[in-house]
């Protein structure tokens, strides 16, 4: 952001490939050695801390000429909101660790994630960089016709896989209380009372609501299953982040319909792809 002088996305959220990021360059540590939370409280709310960073560093920026003082002055409103700083080193169930070497005994190799997309606006069986605010760090994505993407979900699924899932959480058809997403046909009412005719998803009607802004980079969730319902509709189980809550306890029913069109890309570890993808990945 001060590389580029303000001209750059700063918020809240990332994408699933910048914590494999981090995770390469930094490590991970455990909860119970660091929350990430200030004495005293129980949730996070980041609000004030993104307006402080963001404030702070719009202000380096205006002065038009970076002292060697800003980092450390930025970490320091990090370590104040987050409760101090990382460990170095600590002990963990009577073993020692770095963020590094807890990392890979964890099992966590970020090499062996990849994450795809569909678009048409770039070639397919190919990456590509994907121009969306969040994708800040600019990485690559594995482009995919969407018969093609959607097999490789159901694949994974059905092998005992979970998957990163990106996209779009603003349509009305996104019941947050109700716990189900879905793309109803216009006209449709009391969408969430019993199945209703859903939108025929293409690829051309993807890319379309792609480009004029209809499909949006909101938030990150985690696929960890899949089910029909009386119709026999595939929906994907989504475990949320927003806390016990809505009809599922957390958890809510994606249609294939909603899926299709709103996913922006999926991340997935490469043991769930088939042998020639894998090698295509590499």
């Amino acid at each position: 952001y001060v590389s580029r002088q303000g001209k750059a996305n700063f918020s809240q959220g990332s994408l699933a490939h910048d914590v494999l990021r981090t995770v390469a360059s930094h490590g991970i540590v455990p909860e119970s050695e660091f929350s990430g939370l200030p004495n005293g409280e129980s949730s996070y709310n980041h609000t004030e801390l993104e307006k402080a960073l963001k404030g702070f560093l719009d202000g380096v920026i205006a002065g038009r000429k970076p002292s060697k003082h800003w980092r450390a002055a930025f970490n320091a409103i990090l370590e104040t909101y987050m409760g101090g700083s990382a460990p170095k080193e600590f002990v963990y169930q009577g073993k020692k660790y770095t963020p590094k070497s807890f990392a890979l005994a964890m099992g966590i190799d970020p090499k062996n994630y990849v994450s795809f997309t569909s678009y048409t606006h770039a070639p397919f069986n190919t990456s590509f960089i994907l121009n969306i605010p969040d994708n800040y760090s600019n990485q690559s994505f594995y482009n995919v016709p969407l018969a093609s993407f959607m097999d490789i979900v159901n694949r994974a699924l059905k092998n005992g896989f979970t998957i990163e899932w990106d996209g779009d959480v603003s349509e009305k058809g996104f019941g947050r209380k109700e716990g189900i997403a879905i793309l109803p046909e216009a006209g449709e009412e009391n969408i969430f009372d019993n199945p209703v005719k859903e939108v025929m998803v293409t690829q051309n009607n993807r890319q379309s609501t792609f480009e004029d802004y209809s499909t949006t980079d909101d938030h990150l969730m985690h696929i960890v299953g899949s089910a029909k319902d009386q119709n026999g509709t595939l929906y994907y189980i989504i475990k949320n982040s927003w806390g016990i809550q809505g009809a599922h306890d957390g958890y809510l029913y994606m249609s294939e319909a909603y899926f299709k069109m709103k996913t922006v890309s999926v991340t997935i570890h490469k043991d769930a792809l088939t042998k020639e993808l894998k090698n295509s990945v590499q």
